[in-house]
């Protein structure tokens, strides 16, 4: 059994890996700045700390040297109608890297030995998208980088960040990039939710 860190846990993609790790039989500590819209995830995971990862105190209270792994959802986003106006942009790249500086800094103190980082899509250039009929979207197709967002800027930031600290403080990173998650349990309105949502 591992002790797992859920950061993001009050979201979609990390309140279902609570359920799916408690599922596996780990042992799980969950973190968010907000519940769960659909489900108690404090009834779900073994531990959950309501707090923003964005305070350094926080993150140090979240990461204890017990914690084998971490799963890194934490960010500030939302679909179409939330990135790309312009008007976030600063708070999305201020937020979201704070987070993983806090948090990578959390790792090395405790000695975390794994970390999955989830990115987005939104870091291939945008003129890879332009082509409906021949998208590019393979790992190497994402340089020369040129996001079409600042918040696939910021992830394509934390990227590097991630693996850097991988290559120089022996931490085991994966990176996961994602296409437009939506599903049952995710959020449908109020701006932040996805392409497929918004058009219900």
């Amino acid at each position: 059994m591992k002790r797992i860190l859920v950061c993001g846990a009050g979201g979609f993609i990390g309140g279902a890996m609570v359920k799916r790790l408690k599922q596996e039989g780990h042992w799980v500590r969950g973190v968010d700045l907000k519940r769960h819209e659909y489900f108690d995830v404090e009834k779900v995971a073994d531990e959950f700390l309501l707090g923003d990862l964005r305070d350094p105190a926080v993150c140090d209270k979240a990461v204890d040297s017990s914690i084998d792994e971490i799963y890194q959802f934490a960010a500030d986003m939302g679909g179409a109608g939330f990135i790309f106006t312009g008007e976030h942009d600063a708070d999305i790249m201020h937020n979201s890297a704070m987070i993983n500086l806090n948090l990578a800094e959390q790792c090395v103190q405790k000695e975390v030995g794994r970390v999955l980082y989830s990115s987005s899509a939104c870091i291939y250039p945008e003129y890879n998208q332009m082509d409906p009929d021949n998208p590019k979207c393979s790992e190497e197709s994402a340089y020369p980088a040129f996001p079409d967002s600042e918040y696939g800027w910021e992830k394509l930031f934390s990227e590097r960040m991630w693996f850097a600290f991988a290559r120089n403080y022996d931490i085991e990173v994966r990176v996961t990039r994602y296409h437009n998650i939506f599903g049952p349990e995710g959020t449908w309105q109020g701006g932040r939710e996805k392409a497929p949502a918004a058009l219900c």
